[in-house]
């Protein structure tokens, strides 16, 4: 079973991520562990259930495999081993998130996803000491609060780049 995310709220999506005019991001939560990350709502193609994930040799230790989605073979990543967190037993709870992260259509999985959210801009602080490029951290995009939980935003094509370390990769301008 999976959930798509129709066009119309990407496009939203796409609008309300905007920084202009302190409007509200609208996102995908999801938790790791103990802790929230939210992505962009416009970055996320679907959720679906866990299912058997084809392994590839000489991968790096992230790389859990590659899955077969209706035709398409899609690289599935384990994100809190790609973001140096604790490895969680796979539960009933557990997804796999397709996201477009940049020109690449990338699986990765999480322990569950919680709900889409809005999220006002004035609730959103950027800690620059996690942005220094020595943190290694440049993929937090700010840290969110809602209700009495922190929220880690997380730029996808920062913390999913093959080619370096999440956070040090370089943002095109």
């Amino acid at each position: 079973m999976s959930v798509s995310v129709d066009p119309v709220s990407q496009a939203a999506g796409a609008q309300e991520n905007s920084d202009a005019g302190g409007s509200a991001r609208h996102v995908v939560v999801f938790q790791l562990g103990r802790e929230l990350y939210a992505v962009g709502i416009s970055d996320v193609r679907e959720i679906v259930r866990m299912q058997p994930i084809t392994p590839v040799p000489s991968a790096p230790g992230y790389v859990q495999g590659v899955v077969n989605l209706r035709g398409q073979v899609i690289p599935v990543l384990n994100l809190a081993a790609r973001l140096g967190l604790p490895a969680q037993p796979v539960t009933p709870a557990t997804r796999i998130m397709v996201v477009q992260a940049g020109q690449d259509i990338i699986g990765m999985i999480v322990d569950s996803v919680v709900k889409v959210a809005h999220i006002p801009a004035q609730d959103v602080e950027r800690p620059e000491a996690l942005a220094r490029e020595g943190a290694g951290l440049a993929y937090v995009v700010g840290i969110a609060r809602a209700e009495d939980r922190l929220i880690t935003l997380i730029d996808l094509e920062q913390a999913l780049s093959f080619a370096s370390t999440p956070g040090q990769a370089q943002r095109n301008p």
